[in-house]
Formats: structure tokens, sequence, C-alpha cells
């Protein structure tokens, strides 16, 4: 149990506040308006799949993770390797931007640290891009971002293994942000100087996708 609401119920909050608002500017009753709110952001009981290439195919033994650009030593982990790194365990609310989210969602991982200590990070570097396999997906993080403390590679949701729909072998998670940040897939992971316009900022999405409230 939380002290405090979760994210997801206090981004319900500030959306109650919202409909509510506009329920009253549209003339609309009280009822109706919290009629759209119930429908405004639910909880369902799985991951609604979405993907703009499909689900990514997913080899154990030839996989690798690739870390370059702005860094001193650039660096390939295998699939064994990344499963050595120190484990990071988190349980959190996922949100999507379409209006669903699951609460307490457990992730097993790594956090970020692990693999960027060992490429060694430039000092100029301020930003963290991360691809897909397929080449279509992408997204990034400021490099402070990507160093929070919540900020992780997973590979495995709820005690188990990541289905090949939900990211196998490692997905992004940033539990703050809307579920469009949260790579799936991710196979490179490079650092930059600027930011890298992700696939869904690139058609409106905004940059800074933190959960309101």
């Amino acid at each position: 149990m939380h002290d405090m609401p979760s994210m997801f119920e206090r981004l319900r909050m500030s959306r109650r506040k919202f409909t509510l608002w506009i329920a009253a500017a549209a003339g609309t009753t009280l009822l109706e308006g919290l009629w759209r709110i119930a429908f405004a952001y639910r909880r369902v009981r799985s991951f609604l799949i979405r993907s703009i290439e499909g689900t990514q195919q997913f080899d154990p033994n030839s996989w690798q993770l690739r870390v370059d650009g702005l860094v001193r030593k650039e660096s390939v982990f295998t699939y064994p390797a990344i499963l050595q790194l120190p484990k990071m365990t988190q349980t959190k609310d996922f949100v999507c931007v379409e209006g669903w989210g699951l609460d307490n969602q457990k992730w097993e991982g790594f956090h970020l640290r692990e693999i960027l200590i060992q490429a060694e990070v430039k000092p100029e570097a301020k930003y963290v891009t991360f691809f897909a396999t397929g080449g279509k997906y992408s997204d990034s993080l400021s490099l402070t971002q990507a160093l929070e403390p919540e900020t992780m590679l997973a590979y495995k949701l709820n005690d188990k293994w990541l289905r090949p729909q939900q990211g196998r072998p490692v997905r992004l998670i940033v539990p703050r942000m809307y579920g469009y940040k949260s790579v799936k897939w991710v196979e490179r992971i490079t650092l930059t100087k600027d930011q890298h316009i992700g696939y869904w900022e690139k058609r409106g999405y905004p940059i800074d996708a933190s959960i309101e409230g």
C-alpha cells in the first residue's frame, strides 16, 4: 500500500478536474461529466499491445545490445552478459497516453548506469537515444532522465520473462512518463549532444512525456 495516491490515481484526479470543467462549460450535467471520467482512463487487466512494426524476433545466441556515440568505449553486451548485471526490481503503474493503464506492475532488469559506466560516457553527452530492433522506432531521454533512479531496462514483468510482444529481450521502462517512451526491443543505445526526435514526437507527441499530476 502507498501512503500517497499512485501516479495513475493522481493522473485520474487531474483528468477529473479537467473533465468537470469541460462538462460545465458545455452545459452538460454533473452526472454526464462523471460518466465521461469513468471511461477517460480505464484500468485494464493486461497490456494492450502497440507496435508500429509488429513483434520482433529474438535469438538469445546472436542478440546484442550496443552502446555507442559519445562514449570512450563502444560496448556490446550479449544476452547472457546483461543477465549478469546487478539486478533492479520495482513495482510501478504503467500508463498509456491512449487512456489506459495497469496498476502495480513488477519490472525486473537493470539500471542504465550499469552499462553507461562501462561505456564511459563523454562529458559532452547530454542525451540518450534508444533504438528498437527493426529500425523504425526510437525515442530519447536526457542523460539526467536516463540516470534517474526509476529508469531501467527490463527483461522480466511480474516475475516472468517478457513476452515477445512485450519487448523481449529488453525494453526501456520510465514509470513517470507515458508508455510511448518505454521503447521495446531495445538493441542500440546512442549518446549524443543534441536530442533525437522520436517516432511519435515527429508526429506531434510531446518530447517531455511526463504524466500529469
